[in-house]
């Protein structure tokens, strides 16, 4: 959609419970919160996890407790040592609408040293995978990119409405607010004393609205792409993407071979979205993944779609400066028109709809000034149309259940590791700033060269690790980091310059 385009039983104890998990990953110690869980899979075939899965029966609505109820859905990743710590790491995904149980598998690896001593729970959030899942199908014709942008503010705002009109539940209890409520009811359930938290992008806002709620609850937290509270996402989306591929073609003007292969690609950038918007080109293309040949109308819009999906990753950021070549100097449009499609499908297959809409048309959009946001997007590749978008399906939505000090500054009084890369399109290191100042065990971790998610990086497992371990904040900066570069670009198809 318009809105999405643009902008995580009772068995038995010891001995018979760790011999009954025998064919999971590894030796599982006998942690109480286990009990009442049963053997389940997550993931798709390509990266399955073997895992103990059960529901939280939570109220809908955390003020009427006897009223109706909602079974939260979780999953627990058992430590692969027997001598397991008793804080497990909850891990929060991102979106807003992302699902913990489907996101996590294809990050795993990431979290296998902290795994080797501590369990992972994940819990999908109401309104997300199986807890409640809101979502609505997306037309086929919201896919299709146009420079129209009454047609896709329009667009947006019949999505929205269609999109409501298909749920049966009050919207207005999907928020952050009530959210970390059915967190701290997950803990009670599990007999948790502590845990610790990650969370990644929208999932910092949870993390650290839950530790605002229930400071005694958290031990520590790593925030990885930082959302701090007050700083709705949206009004500043066309500027933070200007930013991170403005770095991105720098980085490739100050590199030897890349600026030979690629001379001024920044200004013929620019010089190529201005033809773009004034002259669309019809284009056929193959589209891989179905085997079929598409036909499409390649715009300006279909271009920003491509580089901002592009440039959350210092993987396909390495692919830019080719791909944008190809299209301005050879016509070669296709790959770009293919990233669009496949990136925008993969983006609208990995959220819920509706849980997004209740999110940012209540914390987001009425914090912001559209007017003004509008303005400073002018000027910008990605230009005003993600706002415009948002305010029209905002204006459909209901206001749900904020909390009055959710947009307040927050100090973190827990060891806190906070993560950015430095060419984050969404949500860029300046964010952190506020929150170091008034934070009292907090480190900052900027990657060079680095997009959206830092954990996967280089030795960042090993890091992250240690801190979850130790809590020492004045330790983690470590040499390791020094070595995490961005990919080299791809010259041609063949890839980097040896």
């Amino acid at each position: 959609m318009a809105l999405k385009r643009f902008i995580f039983s009772d068995f038995l104890r010891a001995g018979l419970f760790a011999a009954l998990l025998a064919t999971l990953s590894g030796p599982v110690a006998a942690s109480e919160y286990l009990e009442g869980t049963e053997r389940c899979t997550i993931g798709d075939k390509r990266a399955n996890l073997k895992a103990l899965c059960r529901t939280v029966t939570v109220p809908v609505d955390p003020e009427t407790p006897a009223g109706d109820t909602l079974d939260v859905s979780l999953a627990i990743i058992p430590a692969r040592d027997r001598s397991v710590a008793d804080d497990p790491l909850l891990f929060i995904s991102g979106g807003p609408g992302q699902s913990a149980l489907e996101s996590y598998p294809a990050v795993a690896h990431a979290f296998r040293h902290v795994n080797r001593s501590r369990d992972i729970v994940l819990v999908d959030q109401r309104g997300t995978g199986s807890s409640g899942l809101l979502d609505c199908p997306t037309p086929s014709e919201a896919l299709q990119w146009d420079d129209d942008v009454g047609a896709l503010v329009r667009d947006a705002e019949q999505s929205a409405a269609e999109c409501l009109a298909s749920l049966d539940v009050d919207t207005r209890l999907y928020t952050t607010s009530v959210a970390v409520q059915d967190l701290e009811r997950v803990r009670e359930a599990l007999g948790i004393d502590r845990w610790s938290i990650y969370g990644v992008s929208y999932g910092t806002r949870v993390a650290m609205h839950y530790a605002r709620r229930f400071p005694e609850a958290t031990r520590a937290m790593v925030l990885d792409a930082v959302v701090p509270p007050g700083v709705p996402l949206g009004p500043d989306i066309a500027a933070h993407a200007q930013r991170a591929l403005s770095l991105i073609l720098s980085r490739c003007e100050n590199d030897p071979g890349c600026a030979a292969a690629f001379p001024d690609i920044e200004s013929r950038t620019a010089a190529f979205i201005t033809e773009l918007e004034a002259t669309p080109i019809e284009l056929e293309w193959e589209d891989i993944a179905r085997g079929t040949l598409e036909t499409s109308r390649f715009t300006r819009a279909s271009l920003a779609a491509s580089l901002r999906l592009l440039s959350y990753s210092a993987h396909g950021a390495s692919l830019i400066p080719s791909l944008l070549h190809d299209a301005i100097d050879d016509g070669h449009l296709a790959p770009l028109a293919r990233q669009a499609d496949l990136q925008t499908r993969t983006l609208e297959d990995s959220l819920a709809t509706g849980m997004h809409y209740a999110v940012v048309c209540s914390e987001d959009l009425p914090f912001m000034d559209i007017e003004q946001a509008s303005e400073n997007a002018r000027g910008t590749y990605l230009g005003d149309v993600p706002l415009l978008a948002l305010a029209a399906a905002c204006g459909v939505w209901p206001e749900g259940r904020v909390d009055a000090d959710f947009h307040e500054p927050l100090g973190l009084s827990v060891p806190t590791l906070m993560l950015s890369g430095e060419a984050d399109p969404v949500t860029p290191p300046d964010n952190v700033e506020q929150l170091l100042a008034a934070s009292e065990q907090a480190r900052h971790i900027v990657n060079a060269g680095q997009g959206h998610m830092q954990m996967p990086l280089g030795c960042m497992p090993q890091v992250v690790a240690q801190f979850i371990e130790t809590l020492d904040t004045d330790k983690v900066i470590h040499p390791c980091l020094d070595r995490l570069r961005a990919p080299p670009f791809f010259i041609d198809a063949n890839g980097p310059q040896p």
